[in-house]
């Protein structure tokens, strides 16, 4: 891995990255739309990430096109049925849309997959805009967690830009605050009803303890008019921050942001405080699902205990 350029990366994205940006020459899999074993995948993940898969390295870099993380990740096309899933380098037959499935990297439990579709399932009862998810079923574990791509529209490619990009700020440590990112959403969009989007994922990302909140997980989609707004939320798990803290700041407040300094925050735009409180309230509530959720979907009672205290004392 260590020899592979950016530009070896970039060729080996060619057609299948986020976002409408497109590369040449183009060295991604001749083989468009064969079918996908995720069990298979999941496997030849965890060999490549103990260096012991080189025969499958270039396949795995094309599936998962330019999408980094902390989790390994593979675009694929799936069916209405959830049970066909093919290679989703190129254009889709009729009937299958662009997904991105995640599996789990050397340091996680074999239900972070779970974990993830729960904390899914919360965001959109508290209000939050998200792709459909699934859980697609696992030999090992209690599944893999997967989402809809928000940046293609059947054969359509939709430009995206992250805040990351938009700052160049770095993600690998902490250098933004949600007031930036509300201040950047107005100017951007230009739309109050973006701006309480992004404030409503505040609440969920401080409120439900995901920490990993970095730049990167912050886009913005373009449409054909060249009118920009935040894309639906992703990357919403249980997670820590940089030595625990909040890798995006509340007022200020890293290790320990609360209630009161998400209301402070709220303050600070066209909000009336009545949606604020009633923001904070429906997320409380969504996040009441927890347990029940958790141990419907397979996670591990130890992580359902942990989750809980995190959650509870926020």
């Amino acid at each position: 891995v260590g020899d592979i350029s950016p530009l070896d990366r970039l060729a080996h994205v060619g057609l299948t990255g986020i976002g409408a940006l497109v590369y040449e020459p183009d060295y991604s899999s001749p083989n468009p739309n064969d079918a996908l074993n995720l069990n298979i995948l999941a496997a030849q993940t965890r060999e490549a990430l103990t260096g012991e898969a080189e025969n499958v390295l270039q396949e795995l870099l094309a599936l998962n096109g330019s999408s980094a993380g902390a989790r390994p990740k593979a675009m694929i096309g799936v069916d209405a049925s959830r049970k066909n899933i093919l290679n989703s380098e190129h254009t889709l037959p009729e009937g299958f849309e662009h997904w991105l499935v995640k599996f789990s990297n050397s340091s996680d439990g074999d239900d972070a997959g779970a974990i993830e579709y729960v904390y899914s399932l919360m965001a959109k009862e508290a209000g939050l805009e998200m792709m459909p998810t699934h859980l697609f079923p696992a030999e090992i574990g209690s599944g893999y967690f997967a989402t809809k791509r928000f940046d293609r529209n059947g054969k359509r490619r939709l430009h995206t830009h992250t805040v990351c990009g938009l700052l160049h700020s770095d993600f690998r440590t902490p250098s933004v605050d949600y007031e930036d990112l509300l201040t950047l959403t107005e100017v951007v969009t230009r739309d109050v009803r973006e701006v309480e989007k992004m404030f409503r994922l505040a609440v969920f990302n401080v409120l439900a303890h995901n920490r990993d909140d970095h730049s990167k997980n912050f886009t913005f989609l373009m449409n054909e008019a060249g009118d920009w707004k935040l894309s639906p939320a992703y990357d919403l798990t249980f997670s820590s921050g940089p030595r625990g803290e909040q890798s995006t700041m509340v007022m200020g407040e890293g290790k320990n942001p609360g209630v009161e300094h998400l209301i402070e925050l709220g303050g600070l735009t066209k909000i009336s405080r009545t949606t604020i409180t009633q923001i904070i309230s429906d997320t409380k509530q969504a996040l009441d699902s927890w347990e029940s959720l958790a141990k419907k979907y397979g996670v591990t009672q130890a992580n359902i205990r942990l989750i809980a205290n995190k959650i509870g004392a926020s």
